[in-house]
């Protein structure tokens, strides 16, 4: 039976090269835990630059701890396994980054949203019941700077007609989206 040592320098690498997972996890926990039904949320978009500059300073780090000793990685000893561990491991550093920029991305966009008040023309378009662990209902709405869902409670949702036009005061987001003054109905 093999016996395997893990060296200090080994559990600093482990650390590091989850770290960006485990800050997602808890930010994107707070995200969903304080989005309330005053958020407009605007379609997904995916940010290829904001990724790929967390996943260099990431691979950055990882490098300069590496060249000072401060954290040790050992790779397999053929060749095809060798290549197998470092696209593994480079897979899971872009999987981490991006639900780190998304975690970032959804809490900054609330935290920071702007405080002056705009009026918004909304116009109900669509109703859409999500099923899944819980049920949640959504109301998507077209407006002059583009469509934008909405979750309600399911009382609320019935009270929502296709072709109802709202008037609603809100607050810009700091990267995209809008917030409710009020909720409306």
């Amino acid at each position: 039976m093999k016996h395997f040592t893990i060296s200090k320098g080994q559990n600093l690498f482990t650390l590091i090269a989850t770290l960006p997972f485990l800050v997602a996890v808890i930010f994107l926990l707070v995200g969903l835990f304080t989005s309330d039904d005053i958020s407009l949320e605007a379609p997904f978009r995916f940010n290829f630059f904001a990724v790929s500059v967390f996943l260099f300073v990431h691979l950055g780090i990882i490098f300069i701890l590496a060249k000072y000793r401060k954290i040790e990685f050992s790779f397999p000893h053929t060749v095809t396994k060798k290549i197998l561990t470092i696209f593994a491991h480079l897979f899971i550093f872009a999987i981490s980054n991006f639900l780190l920029v998304m975690a970032l991305k959804m809490n900054f966009n609330s935290w920071l949203r702007s405080s002056k008040v705009e009026m918004l023309e909304l116009t109900v378009v669509d109703k859409n019941i999500s099923h899944g662990k819980a049920t949640d209902y959504y109301i998507i709405f077209d407006s002059k700077e583009g469509r934008f869902h909405n979750k309600v409670s399911p009382k609320n949702y019935h009270n929502f007609k296709i072709g109802e036009s709202f008037k609603a005061s809100v607050n810009r987001g700091f990267f995209d989206g809008y917030y409710l003054v009020h909720p409306l109905k």
